[in-house]
């Protein structure tokens, strides 16, 4: 058999389609976002999918095996109404909130959503469609839409996709509702648990709270744009019965109240799994469960990290291109709910996983990063350090991702990775860019600090610190010359100007943001990056000599790139993409 076949026969009757896939796939490819091995991976995946009886889009298993973020995906079409969305066999399912549409219009049509394209409504429909029928449709639509484009499908699939909409659709009150009519059964709580998570995922919440405390002080809150809503009270007899469920889903000892414990569960949300993370702890006065969720479909673009920084998002990319073993240490840091780890994930997919050994190591795994190899440490924990080390680099790895650097020992470990010429990645606790390689450097007693900074003085590339900021909702309303005043005032004392030429916006509110006016974060990033040239690394390592403390002047070295979170802030601003209080915020004004 050749080992490396130029193509893959399709299924019978299935060539075209193939065909037409690769068609759409090519301008991802032209614009750096695959490769054509990713994507022959792919349709390796694909005939395999088929030959266990399911099916799935090339383009799906692509963004599923986090190739290509689905918000990049989504922009490019692929021919819908020759692959219709199937849940057979556990494949592929529709990649849009089912919520898009009603069940009750659905039913009344006979159709269900498959997808938002730009301002064009997908969906299957199992009968013609008037014109009016169509209008109908899109002025019942969740979010404003244009256009409808409908995908024939026969009676049973329209009823299978219904089932989907009405299962997706469940409400959590209602749920709650029957469990205070003392309707506590196991199937109930287990729908009320369903209910939960699906409620969050649409409001895009990355935590849920829980608190069993006495009556009336037992509450489920989310976390949404960094803000916590508390959303439904329960009473507390109600909720001890909720923490059992979720309790048992998650391998957690339900009977036992008067320790923390971790956890984790899954369930299936439009056809994809989502994990969620489980941490109970004892209170003064009752008990709290913290539930982080994880959903891969979660993690963002660079484009939505850095939506008017171009040249970070160059930056960023020519980093993760990796062409033999060439060493280096980047560190992302921030305050604890920053998002690094995020950040880490993205930079992490960037990487040509089919190719390179991308080996991470992590307390705990939060995101499955197919054709990663991901080490929970955990499992090491009876090992020395020496000896951890050793049997990471027995892995034949050529990028390693420290989920983050916490001690001593996975500080030396790190440099003895660059050392080796692997390329190393981790996040540690930091408030800027500088403080950075000081936070890194206090790893290491006087005895090992000349060494510790020879070493990251020849090895150490990007140093980049963020914050979170709300970004606007696309409600959000162009600012006017009346606004002016306003907004410099807001600005002043922040180091930020007031451009009136720029795109300015203001927060109103819509359905989409409820009324906030926010939907979303975005990165407040500072960075400095040193790039591999000899005569630079010998000066800095001259320079870190003196003292570590000297770092600082690295900043002004020729060569060396420093940008700082002023600049990122005004960059988003004028973009439009946050407003002057949330500057204001992140600015500390």
């Amino acid at each position: 058999m050749n080992a490396n076949p130029t193509f893959i026969r399709a299924p019978r009757g299935e060539s075209r389609i193939v065909d037409r896939e690769l068609a759409h796939l090519e301008p991802l490819i032209l614009e750096g976002y695959l490769t054509r091995a990713q994507v022959e991976v792919a349709r390796r995946k694909q005939q395999a999918i088929h030959d266990m009886g399911g099916r799935a889009s090339v383009l799906e298993i692509l963004v599923r095996d986090r190739f290509v973020p689905r918000e990049i995906a989504e922009t490019f079409r692929v021919d819908q109404e020759q692959t219709p969305p199937r849940t057979t066999g556990g494949t592929a399912a529709p990649v849009v909130v089912m919520q898009l549409l009603s069940l009750r219009t659905c039913e009344k049509f006979l159709v269900a959503p498959v997808k938002l394209e730009r301002d064009t409504l997908v969906i299957q429909a199992a009968r013609p469609l008037t014109e009016s029928q169509r209008q109908s449709i899109i002025d019942s639509c969740a979010v404003p839409v244009k256009n409808l484009r409908v995908v024939p499908v026969d009676v049973a699939e329209a009823r299978r996709a219904l089932r989907r909409v009405a299962a997706e659709g469940a409400v959590l009150e209602p749920v709650l509702e029957r469990l205070r009519l003392d309707d506590m059964s196991g199937s109930q709580l287990k729908n009320a648990l369903s209910a939960m998570l699906t409620e969050a995922l649409r409001l895009r919440a990355s935590d849920i709270h829980l608190d069993a405390r006495p009556d009336p002080d037992s509450w489920i809150s989310y976390r949404i744009d960094s803000d916590l809503q508390q959303r439904h009270q329960l009473s507390e007899r109600l909720m001890r019965a909720l923490f059992m469920r979720i309790k048992t889903d998650a391998g957690m000892d339900a009977s036992d109240n008067r320790r923390s414990q971790d956890g984790r569960l899954s369930f299936d949300f439009q056809g994809r799994g989502i994990d969620v993370r489980v941490a109970s702890q004892p209170l003064a006065m009752g008990e709290t469960i913290a539930m982080r969720i994880l959903d891969p479909d979660g993690l963002p673009g660079m484009d939505s990290l850095f939506p008017a920084d171009p040249e970070m998002i160059k930056l960023l990319r020519s980093q993760t291109e990796v062409f033999g073993k060439s060493g280096g240490l980047m560190l992302l840091s921030g305050p604890t709910g920053s998002g690094k780890t995020t950040t880490l994930y993205t930079l992490t997919q960037r990487f040509p996983r089919d190719r390179v050994n991308v080996v991470t190591v992590e307390d705990p795994v939060e995101f499955v990063l197919p054709f990663a190899r991901q080490i929970q440490l955990n499992q090491m924990l009876d090992q020395r350090a020496a000896d951890v080390e050793r049997s990471i680099l027995r892995q034949d790895p050529d990028i390693i991702i420290f989920g983050e650097i916490r001690d001593a020992d996975s500080a030396r470990a790190a440099l003895k990775f660059t050392e080796s010429g692997h390329l190393v990645l981790a996040t540690v606790h930091a408030v800027s860019a500088l403080q950075t390689f000081e936070r890194f450097v206090s790893f290491f007693d006087e005895g090992s600090k000349a060494e510790a900074l020879f070493v990251l003085a020849h090895s150490v590339r990007t140093l980049m610190n963020q914050r979170l900021m709300k970004r606007l909702c696309d409600c959000a309303r162009k600012a006017g010359v009346a606004d002016a005043q306003r907004i410099r005032q807001v600005l002043s004392d922040t180091g930020l100007e007031y451009r009136p030429h720029a795109n300015l916006r203001l927060a109103t509110g819509c359905a989409a943001c409820e009324g906030s006016g926010y939907r979303g974060r975005v990165l407040a990033h500072e960075v400095i990056h040193i790039p591999n040239n000899e005569e630079l690394r010998i000066e800095l390592s001259h320079l870190l000599e003196q003292s570590n403390t000297a770092f600082f002047k690295a900043r002004e070295m020729p060569g060396v790139l420093f940008q700082g979170r002023t600049k990122s802030v005004q960059m988003l601003l004028d973009a439009g993409v946050v407003d002057a209080i949330s500057a204001r915020r992140v600015l500390g004004g």
